[in-house]
């Protein structure tokens, strides 16, 4: 089977060769027209059978949560691909929370849209990208640290992911935080100085019809607001999309970002704390209620304070999909800091899917080193979630500079797909391969200018595909239970 994969995809290499000869290329327009069936792409499926056999508990008994830890590079760290699939299973099993979140923006990089952080003090980082450094780089793959000895932190979320238990994850044994869920929300103004007020937003769902200019008159703002909001880059919209809407402010600023330490509206000596169960590496409170805002300041004066990030859910049944990116990282990055593996049961995971590669290949890592890298990164991950099932995806297709057609990747994908002791999703089959991105492809569209990144669209393609290979597999395993029961009982 691999020898055949391989020879089919070299075709679609030639394929996409062909303009350059004056042969016309077919655009593929169902890869599986060209590939005999999922279970072509979607390797040891079987292995599954644990998280399966938990979904299928969850989907009729609706109880329990089912923990899913994405892990990965850029792909993942802006959260359209994960949170794609996020969606899809919380749409078929329930919605149990949205997850591990971190605070990306505060260091001005990308993250998601759905959990948003405002501070009055600078925060510094480092990513596991760089050489090692004693700066507790965790769960999040990224060190986030200050010196203000009076900063304060909110954590809020859009509507749809409100939450009743939060844990606050950091490198020391000991906790530094403490917690309030009534105090003002904050608001960084244009003159540099934190205010409660405007930061909330309205929702809007598009209706069919609808345009730009009548929901900004609609709502009293104007449609550069509404862009700002939810990242347009021009005025297109479609029917269903959901909308933020800016709560109108006036003049003040709305930025969410503080370059230095201010002052604060909010009067410490007078908050009300949660109590805290503090366990090493985080601490958690519980709810009796939904929230959608919560507040962290310093317990006590240190040096320094260290953040790894939080983990919001609800109190409902459901899948929890947490998502852990680092731009430009790859395996050996995440395998170089033991703190990352040692908070990761704090996750309770029952399922870790594993996505890199696009940076190993313009490292220019062999095939051999690339699976020894993912055979550690898998050790690592069981010596202390023992229950936990991996699930490798290979990486999406790509190509190097001058258009040249990136072959590691081809290499890494036939490697994976050739373990036998993980599960092993093979996007780059499902997407076509190099013929799927080449200027008649299907995802010809949906790839960045770059030829490495995808949009926001190509992305949640990815997503879609994988969610909906992971619940026909799933589908399979509940026609299996059927025809067993069946079997048992003549």
């Amino acid at each position: 089977m691999k020898f055949i994969t391989r020879i089919i995809r070299l075709s679609l290499i030639i394929l996409l060769l062909m303009p350059s000869l004056n042969i016309p290329a077919k655009s593929i327009k169902n890869n599986n027209d060209i590939f005999d069936g999922k279970g072509d792409i979607f390797a040891n499926q079987a292995l599954l059978s644990t998280v399966f056999e938990k979904l299928y508990n969850l989907e009729n008994n609706k109880q329990g949560k089912i923990n899913i830890v994405h892990i990965g590079d850029s792909h993942i760290q802006a959260d359209f691909f994960t949170n794609a699939i996020r969606e899809a299973l919380q749409l078929k099993f329930g919605n149990g929370g949205f997850g591990f979140t971190f605070p990306y923006r505060l260091v001005r990089t990308n993250g998601t849209s759905r959990v948003k952080y405002i501070c009055n003090a600078s925060w510094q980082s480092l990513l596991n990208v760089y050489p090692v450094a004693d700066v507790g780089v965790g769960l999040s793959g990224i060190a986030l640290y200050t010196s203000a000895e009076d900063f304060v932190l909110q954590l809020y979320t859009e509507e749809g992911y409100e939450f009743s238990n939060v844990k606050i994850i950091y490198p020391t044994v000991e906790p530094h935080y403490r917690m309030s869920v009534t105090a003002d929300p904050l608001e960084v103004s244009s003159s540099g100085t934190v205010t409660a007020s405007t930061i909330g937003m309205r929702y809007h769902t598009v209706k069919s019809g609808e345009g730009l200019y009548g929901i900004s008159r609609k709502y009293g703002v104007t449609i550069t607001q509404i862009k700002n909001a939810n990242g347009l880059k021009s005025n297109l919209i479609k029917p269903k999309q959901r909308l933020k809407i800016p709560v109108k402010a006036g003049a003040r600023s709305t930025k969410l970002v503080q370059t230095k330490a201010s002052t604060s509206n909010i009067e410490k000596d007078s908050i009300d704390y949660v109590n805290l169960e503090t366990k090493p590496y985080y601490s958690s409170y519980t709810s009796d209620t939904l929230l959608n805002r919560i507040t962290i300041l310093p317990a006590d004066k240190q040096a320094m304070y260290n953040l790894n990030g939080f983990v919001i859910e609800n109190d409902k049944p459901g899948v929890i999909y947490h998502s852990i990116g680092v731009n430009g990282a790859k395996l050996s990055d995440y395998n170089k800091y033991p703190l990352f593996f040692e908070q990761l049961p704090i996750l309770q995971p029952d399922l870790v899917i594993l996505s890199f590669g696009t940076n190993e290949s313009f490292g220019r890592l062999s095939q051999t080193e690339y699976i020894y890298q993912v055979q550690e990164f898998i050790e690592n991950i069981k010596k202390l979630n023992p229950f936990a099932t991996v699930l490798v995806m290979t990486p999406p297709p790509s190509m190097f500079r001058n258009r040249r057609i990136n072959t590691y990747i081809i290499d890494y994908s036939d490697a994976l797909m050739g373990m036998n002791n993980v599960p092993v999703w093979d996007l780059y089959t499902r997407m076509g391969g190099a013929s799927g991105i080449a200027p008649k492809g299907q995802y010809a569209r949906m790839i960045a200018r770059d030829k490495v990144h995808y949009t926001t669209g190509g992305y949640q393609a990815q997503g879609e595909l994988f969610a909906s290979d992971f619940i026909d597999a799933y589908n399979n395993y509940k026609k299996n239970i059927k025809i067993e029961d069946t079997v048992e009982h003549k």
